[in-house]
């Protein structure tokens, strides 16, 4: 078993590493990859330029998914594989070998570990998308949308009757997702924490939250 999981751990965090948008833009396109995303590739393709990207990181995927599943499917655990697969695949896009600059579109980029969590556990898709986008309507924020469906993803686990290995695992995944906006997330919090308070003695402002 230890060789299946080590052969999950590569192949997932390979394709966590890459970045379709930049990829395709590169060597479809022709064009400059540095920072393409889904809104450049519709800016300069339109639905034909997001339609790539989509099948592009639907392939990676099952690429993901079907290594996960059927490497631990002969030891009766598929879709603890599938999970711990939907794992390193986020380690690969949060924590990147390469440089962080050459690869910030494919760390926040959220379609990939949709379409793999769609292939993980159908259950748990339209719930943590339907809290993300409850979330992103109401504050308008990707990184608390991202946020909510990191959150709901281990809850929801243990709701729908997971193990507590699928728990762990998911609560994993939702770590690794937060990892990616992390600073984003600590930037809302800092805002929120340096509101000016009304002037006190000496008619100076004070830094409500404190300086750290």
């Amino acid at each position: 078993m230890a060789i299946s999981i080590l052969i999950i751990a590569l192949v997932a965090y390979a394709m966590g590493l890459l970045d379709s948008c930049s990829l395709l833009s590169r060597f479809v396109f022709g064009e400059e990859a540095a920072g393409a995303d889904y809104f450049t590739l519709y800016r300069r393709h339109k639905w034909q330029g997001v339609g790539y990207a989509v099948l592009a990181d639907m392939l990676r995927a099952l690429v993901t998914v079907l290594v996960g599943g059927m490497l631990l499917k002969r030891f009766g655990f598929p879709s603890v594989g599938k999970l711990l697969a939907l794992l390193f695949a986020l380690l690969g896009q949060a924590m990147p070998l390469l440089p962080p600059e050459r690869h910030m579109a494919s760390r926040q980029e959220l379609v990939y570990p949709a379409l793999t969590l769609l292939l993980v556990d159908w259950k748990l898709f339209p719930v943590c998308v339907a809290l993300a986008v409850i979330i992103l309507a109401l504050t308008g924020s990707r990184p608390l949308m991202a946020a909510a469906a990191a959150v709901a993803l281990p809850v929801f686990t243990l709701v729908f009757g997971g193990w507590w290995l699928k728990v762990v695992l998911a609560l994993g995944c939702g770590a690794a997702l937060i990892y990616c906006y992390w600073e984003e997330l600590r930037g809302l919090s800092l805002r929120k924490g340096g509101k000016k308070r009304p002037a006190g003695n000496g008619g100076t402002d004070g830094e409500d939250g404190g300086r750290s």
